[in-house]
């Protein structure tokens, strides 16, 4: 496990202010954005990383969501710096489907220390969805526009370009969550009304 150093504590902080007064998308809850990245980090410290990618779990939404952090965030180092840089998704100027296969396909050559922060974010969200379906409260609708099959299906998308020339037990842990999800998509997929038209994905 990753000691808890002064540098994490500023990651950590950092990761605090630059999310403040955001929230997760969870009907009902005011969770406050910085518990993701955390989560984050615990994954990946949970799983052995280095403290240079812990770090860039804190700290891996700072330049999607955050970027007058963006300097505070490069004191870093020029690695972390590297690895939060692929885990950013880029301008939302095209369709939701058309960037998140973007995105995934940038990954398929990303470093390796960026791939465990991009499986460890995934792991997190979809233990949020598998959460907010505990509490009775599905975050599906919430999500985006699309239904909960295709959204299932970008992850699957994420899963193949994560595992192009990289392997880790972290992704064991992913293929375990998304085995829990699939049926809660269908499930939620079967609930939902047609999107105005079109058909559904297919997951």
């Amino acid at each position: 496990m990753v000691a808890f150093t002064d540098r994490l504590h500023r990651a950590l902080d950092l990761a605090a202010l630059a999310h403040a007064g955001q929230a997760r998308k969870d009907p009902g809850l005011a969770i406050p954005y910085v518990s993701h990245v955390c989560g984050v980090a615990f994954l990946l410290a949970a799983h052995g990383f280095e403290e240079d990618v812990v770090v860039a779990g804190l700290l891996h939404d700072v330049l999607e969501d955050s970027q007058e952090y963006a300097g505070e965030l490069k004191a870093f180092g020029e690695r972390v710096y590297r690895i939060v840089g692929p885990v950013s998704e880029a301008a939302k100027d095209a369709p939701w489907r058309k960037r998140k296969v973007r995105y995934a396909n940038a990954l398929r050559e990303a470093w390796p220390e960026a791939k465990a922060v991009s499986c460890a974010d995934k792991i997190h969200n979809m233990q949020s969805i598998l959460l907010s379906i505990q509490r009775g409260r599905p975050v599906w609708p919430v999500l985006t526009n699309q239904d909960p099959l295709e959204q299932v299906q970008r992850l699957v998308w994420l899963r193949e370009a994560l595992a192009e020339g990289w392997d880790h037990p972290i992704l064991a842990a992913y293929d375990a969550t998304l085995d829990r999800l699939r049926p809660e998509a269908r499930k939620a997929a079967r609930l939902l009304p047609s999107p105005p038209g079109g058909g559904r994905g297919r997951g």
